[in-house]
């Protein structure tokens, strides 16, 4: 299993964006079936979905985009509870530099013991992580 990123989904949706083609063959590979199953968590489609709309793309296209990719057997989405919501805490005080968001997607991996995420996010070259950018 892998994680996906923000920063992944928000540069393979948005064709301006200077890393759409990174972004946009990793989402491509998800589709094609070329990955292993993906991860993600709600409150990086949250930021997704908010980054995009700011970019000026309408809300009725991002989502289309979104579910379309989401209805893939091989995208899990890991819905922020209470006990996560803790566990991410302790990543936001031990990591400055990093949102809650990344907070909960440390969280997230460890839990679920993935190593691996794909994005451009630098803030995740961290001992025990493996950031990938293209498939």
């Amino acid at each position: 299993m892998i994680f996906l990123d923000t920063t992944i989904w928000v540069s393979g949706l948005d064709a301006a964006d200077t890393l759409h083609e990174d972004g946009r063959a990793v989402l491509e590979a998800i589709l094609e079936g070329n990955l292993s199953p993906v991860l993600t968590t709600d409150f990086v489609l949250d930021e997704t979905l908010t980054l995009l709309k700011r970019r000026g793309a309408r809300s009725e296209a991002i989502v289309k985009a979104l579910e379309s990719i989401m209805a893939s057997s091989l995208v899990r989405v890991v819905y922020v509870e209470e006990t996560l919501f803790s566990e991410a805490s302790t990543f936001f005080k031990k990591y400055e530099r990093h949102s809650f968001t990344d907070a909960v997607t440390m969280a997230v991996m460890q839990r679920h013991k993935v190593r691996e995420i794909f994005s451009h996010d630098t803030d995740f070259d961290v001992k025990g992580i493996v950031r990938r950018e293209r498939p």
